[in-house]
């Protein structure tokens, strides 16, 4: 809802309305802190018709929060917008996000066209210093995106590709992120800057035929049509003809940069390359040099938007100095000059603005300028909630004053409707733009305000959610949330590189060599030659010292197919040898005895009573809508789950399992609530006292507006509060108890426990999990694992153990940019105090416990205004969770620790990652090192450092090439993520399956399992037989239909998954459908490989062995036919002979068949002699 009433109310007070007067030309505006700015900006901004205002904030997240304020503000028309900073300096080799280029675009777009628009709306633009001091290149805020219409033909289909490349979009075979295009065909996919979802043009000649959005998980199209959609360039510099041609000059001048030059020159975009804009673009420029000459600025906390600037300038020449010597040691010039490169200093920002006015808005009168004051005074917070807030808002109504209570969502104006109630504080709420006060009542409405204020002079109270339920309201409200993108939870398509391990189901671990097209024939000597794709494959040599054996596997058997993923490389297997099937009978036997142990326990779980929540209050509701995050995909879905489970009388056992930072928190904040509206209580037990404090803080600012308890129960209460909080847990004073394994005491005793939720149940030791055990009896429980559970398990013991995955990452969270290099202390310098300069803090891994002290030592000489700590598994436990909590609670900036931050830890407010001697880790252990930064809105930095003066190993080289080229959210590397699914699987499975996964593989492991449960819930399908099935026809996916290796292997997976007996009826339809929709209409040899498809499960469920084209006959081998099929076989093809001891039927083949014909044909001999069995009716 709008409050722009309440700046509407105070333009009406007279002393307000003359200090803003007296300030219209510029000064200092002295007003309390809080929301007073916001309110006097929306209040500024609005006394004239088509005013254009620049609010300026110190930081990022003073900018997010108050631009949210002001579209609550505002009047209806008014625009807000925000004009972001990059997450990167502007030197550096790393590209700022595509998301934040558009929305700085945007905001100097509007800007610039605002000062050649007489008739323009109201605009506010909000920006932090950080974003002003940086120069920009003025042609983005001229440059005019192509808008993409259905049905329009404008532009052709080249001169489309021909703007996204100069419109700075990458080129790939696949789309996933923002700011990528792929072409196949007739059909464009391009993921816009500032879209919720990529889009698909579909184009009939240079027509766009049809426009639709499409979801990144599985590049469906989804069902409803866009008409129209501007395509904003992905990137702040342009790669125009000019660019282009300034690279392919420069690129012998700086051989350092040579590669990245070369790139532009060829019109690719490339990671980094707006470091390059001072030698390519030309004259740079201030960004308020480009408002309009009637724009006013407003400058929010004068003193610190200087300091702000003063460090911004200091910190980024340090990191141009550490350019200067890395490229002195390359021997290279340094790629840009100090002057070029340098933030602009406060000054320079004034000059630029000048002869605009500058108000600033200070809380003290600093002095140097004319100031006015306005009268206004502090609201008396105290404790947020106390008795004190509330006796003030009943005082100030009696008093006449207008009172306002602003609340984010509907249940909290209910709730504080329920507190004034209780109080005897006459209220009412009014949703209403422009609501009528009735003196002696407090209104309460809708909106997004951090703070309160008051103006005695005009009578006015304002009192937000902070003031009274101590929780300010969020930075970025659910309304302003773009709609998270699903990401990859399908099981991994097969994607292969020559070398990688693959394992066949009949012969064994081979190795992938390529992806081969042969021209084929059937045999005999009128046969016909067709050309097929095959996998090839090297197995172990059959003679000692001989090339490997190789195998040719077609592309219509790559269900057969799995890569190898172990803790160890494989030994190749001999083919034909019976190693392999010895095995394979030996984790198959495990596996059956893992089903058995698996199933018994859900029989156990199914027959003990438990207790049937109640389906959710008006208050559960409530809690909800005040989550101030849009729910991700996984994490609604989960939720649907844990409530479902709850209200079954059956005790839940259900595991979450989802990276740090992905929501899991959130699913336990509502399932422990909805539990506690039932009376029951909740015990939430995490294995450190670091994740209790963390998970305390949460619940408690969730359960802020509500009567609920929530108590802590760790080492760091006293005994005395420890005492009470017992004693509250056995007379149920206590609601929700979050604590260490000293819950699982015997002293600690509940009145009514009906939830337990465990964090991280894999990191208790034995004795505590009997404890657990104990606890569990006819109790729902929810654990939650950071460990990812792989996909196929999940799907595998789905009704066996209830699982949820939350693989799906939330949308404001930026991939990790990382930088791979030599270790320099004045590169290592500047990342700390870059960090700082965001008010951040650093992770320093050094994995030698002997010199830690050194290092941490030489940290703080080189920043000494960093706070330095050190953690390593050999301090006592007492002190490591001590420093690992002052950490968190930011009394030190900078941790030196070895690799035991490596799980469990969410320090949200940890951007940087400095690792040294990089290459010393595997991949997996630098990929979960990497993912504890970039947990909060900030861009997350990885710095991996070798020593250069060490030799590298070729595998350590790889690693670190690897992670730099993958950053992916929720995913990181497949090796990296298999190796930790492995120990997901382990911590579910139980660890003496783990040399049965090595044996075989952990696909096809997971595969066995899935089979074995099947069998055991009596949900088996039909055996799949062995079938050859060769014909003299051309089906194949063609290169010009897709030309990408990996996404034609993706295809004929999913085609050769389809036939498996237990695929769904319609499975292949759905892959004929995905590819229409994905590459447009399938080409002939296409459609012939759907038909040899079909054929594949027809033959397969009928028993067949061969159905193979041999010269001018069809041989099948099958089930003995019965005599009344062997006349009805000569009978309708008068040549066909049966051998009924082998079973073989030989059918003439017309001499004119050739693909659809032939496979019609085959399948009308099938249908004839192998008819499907008739489905009988029991009521027949």
């Amino acid at each position: 809802m709008s409050l722009r009433f309440i700046p509407s109310w105070l333009t009406e007070d007279d002393a307000f309305a003359q200090a803003l007067d007296a300030t219209s030309e510029g000064g200092q505006l002295v007003v309390p802190a809080g929301a007073y700015a916001p309110v006097v900006a929306s209040s500024a901004a609005q006394r004239g018709a088509g005013s254009v205002t620049v609010v300026v904030c110190a930081t990022g997240r003073e900018s997010d929060s108050l631009r949210d304020q002001l579209r609550s503000l505002v009047e209806e028309g008014t625009e807000v917008l925000d004009f972001p900073a990059w997450e990167t300096l502007p030197h550096e080799r790393l590209s700022p996000h595509p998301e934040t280029t558009a929305r700085r675009r945007s905001a100097l777009r509007a800007l610039w066209q605002a000062g050649r628009n007489p008739r323009r709306n109201s605009l506010i633009v909000v920006a932090s210093i950080r974003a002003l001091v940086q120069r920009i290149n003025p042609e983005i805020a001229r440059f005019t995106p192509w808008i993409a219409l259905e049905g329009s033909s404008e532009h052709s289909l080249g001169e489309w590709v021909s703007y996204l490349l100069e419109a700075a979009y990458q080129r790939v075979d696949l789309v996933t992120r923002r700011g990528e295009f792929a072409l196949r065909g007739g059909i464009l996919d391009v993921f816009p800057p500032l879209s919720d979802h990529p889009l698909r043009l579909d184009f009939f000649g240079d027509t766009i035929e049809n426009m639709t959005y499409f979801t990144v998980s599985d590049q469906r199209s989804l069902p409803d049509h866009v008409s129209s959609l501007s395509l904003e360039p992905a990137r702040e510099m342009l790669i125009t003809d000019t660019v282009k041609a300034k690279a392919r000059e420069l690129a012998g001048e700086y051989p350092g940069l040579g590669t990245l030059l070369e790139k532009i020159a060829e019109g690719i975009p490339s990671e980094g390359m707006e470091s390059l804009q001072p030698l390519l673009v030309g004259t740079l420029v201030a960004p308020a040099s480009l408002a309009p000459e009637d724009a006013v600025f407003i400058e929010v906390s004068s003193q610190k938007v200087a300091a702000r600037a003063e460090i911004l300038h200091h910190t980024n020449r340090e990191f141009l100095q550490a350019a200067w010597e890395a490229a002195a040691l390359t021997g290279t010039n340094a790629p840009v000059d100090l002057a070029s490169g340098d933030f602009l200093s406060r000054d320079e920002v004034l000059a630029s603005v000048s002869p605009r006015p500058w108000i600033s808005l200070d809380s003290l009168d600093t002095g140097d300028v004319a100031s006015v004051r306005v009268e206004a005074a502090a609201l008396p917070i105290g404790t947020p909630g106390s008795e004190e807030i509330w006796d003030f808002v009943a005082q100030r109504a009696r008093a006449g004053d207008r009172v306002v209570c602003v609340m984010a969502g509907h249940g909290l104006i209910e709730r504080t409707g329920d507190l004034l109630g209780e109080r005897d504080i006459p209220h009412r709420s009014d949703d209403s733009p422009n609501p009528s006060m009735t003196p002696g009542v407090v209104l309460i409405v809708q909106g997004a305000l951090a703070e309160g204020l008051w103006l005695p002079g005009a009578g006015l109270v304002v009192v937000s959610e902070k003031e009274l339920f101590g929780k300010a309201v969020s930075a970025s409200p659910r309304s302003n949330r773009t709609l998270a993108t699903k990401r990859t939870r399908v099981v991994d398509p097969l994607q292969l590189s020559a070398g990688d391990y693959v394992v066949h189901d009949t012969h064994g671990v081979g190795k992938f060599v390529e992806l081969v097209s042969r021209e084929v024939s059937t045999g005999g000597r009128d046969a016909i030659k067709s050309l097929r794709e095959f996998v090839v494959m090297d197995y172990a040599p059959s003679k000692r010292g001989g090339p490997p054996d190789r195998l040719s596997v077609p592309t219509d058997q790559l269900h057969l197919l799995s890569h190898y993923v172990g803790s160890d490389q494989p030994t190749l297997s001999k083919m034909g040898g019976s190693d392999w099937a010895a095995t394979k009978g030996k984790a198959r036997k495990a596996v059956r005895e893992l089903a058995v142990d698996l199933v018994k326990l859900y029989s156990a779980r199914m027959s003990a009573p438990g207790f049937a929540f109640s389906p959710d209050t008006p208050w559960q509701r409530e809690l909800e809508e005040a989550f101030p995050f849009v729910e991700t995909p996984d994490q609604l879905t989960t939720i649907d789950e844990v409530k479902a489970d709850m209200e079954r009388p059956i005790p839940m056992d259900r595991l979450i399992a989802g990276d740090v930072g992905f929501g899991k928190t959130e699913v336990a904040v509502r399932a422990a609530f909805k539990a506690v509206q039932d009376g029951k209580q909740v015990a939430l037990i995490a294995p450190t006292t670091l994740l209790v404090k963390q998970h305390m803080e949460t619940f408690q600012e969730r359960y802020a507006p509500f009567p609920v308890v929530v108590r802590a129960l760790s080492r760091f209460q006293s005994e005395g509060e420890a005492k009470a909080v017992i004693a509250g847990l056995a007379e149920g004073s206590v609601d929700v108890v979050i604590g260490t394994h000293r819950l699982l005491s015997k002293s600690v005793a509940f009145k009514d426990l009906g939830l337990i939720i465990i964090d991280e149940e894999q990191r208790f030791g034995v004795e505590h999990k009997d404890s657990l055990k104990a606890l569990k009896t006819n109790v729902d429980v929810l654990a939650m694992s950071a460990t990812p559970i792989p996909r196929t398990l999940e799907m595998a013991v789905t009704g066996i153990r209830e699982m949820s995955t939350l693989a799906t990452p939330p949308e404001q969270r930026h991939p990790i940019l990382t930088f791979v290099g030599p270790y320099h202390e004045a590169q290592v310098v500047a990342a700390i105090r870059r960090e700082l300069l965001r008010e951040g803090q650093v992770f320093f891994v050094h994995n030698r416990v002997s010199s830690i002290n050194k290092v941490a030592a030489r940290v703080a000489e080189l920043v000494p205004e960093a706070r330095v700590a050190i953690a390593h598994g050999q301090m006592p436990e007492s002190e490591l969770e001590a420093t690992m909590v002052d950490f968190w609670e930011r009394r030190f900036d900078v941790l030196v620790s070895t690799t035991i931050i490596e799980t469990g830890l969410d320090v949200t407010n940890a951007n940087t990652l400095i690792i040294d001697r990089a290459e010393k880790y595997g991949l997996s252990q630098l990929h979960q090192l990497r993912g504890r930064v970039g947990r909060g809105r900030e861009r997350g930095y990885a710095y991996l450092l070798y020593d250069q003066d060490l030799p590298m190993g070729e595998n350590a080289h790889d690693r670190l090439a690897t992670l730099a080229a993958t950053t992916d959210l929720g995913g990181g590397t497949r090796i990296a993520l298999k190796d930790l699914e492995m120990r997901g699987a382990g911590n579910l499975l139980g660890a003496e399956q783990a040399g049965h996964i090595q044996g075989v593989g952990f696909d096809l492991y997971l595969r066995m399992v899935g089979e074995a449960i099947a069998t055991f819930r009596d949900d088996v399908a039909p055996g799949q037989s062995e079938l050859r099935l060769e014909l003299p026809v051309d089906a194949r996916i063609p290169l010009d239909y897709i030309d990408s290796e990996r996404l034609r292997l993706e295809m004929y997976q999913k085609l050769s998954g389809a036939v498996a007996p237990s695929s769904p009826e319609g499975a292949i339809d759905d892959v004929v459908e995905e590819m229409r929709d994905r590459y447009g209409e399938l080409p002939g040899a296409v459609t012939t490989l759907v038909l040899v498809t079909r054929l594949r499960r027809t033959a397969m469920t009928r028993g067949l062995s061969d159905v193979i084209v041999m010269g001018n006959k069809l041989r099948v081998v099958g089930p003995p036919l019965p005599d009344s099929l062997q006349v009805r076989l000569t009978r309708v093809y008068p040549r066909a002979t049966y051998m009924a001891p082998a079973r073989v039927a030989l059918i003439p083949v017309p001499e004119d068949y050739t693909d659809v014909a032939m496979v019609t044909f085959v399948e009308g001999v099938l249908d004839a002699l192998y008819p499907p069995p008739v489905e009988v009716n029991p009521a027949d």
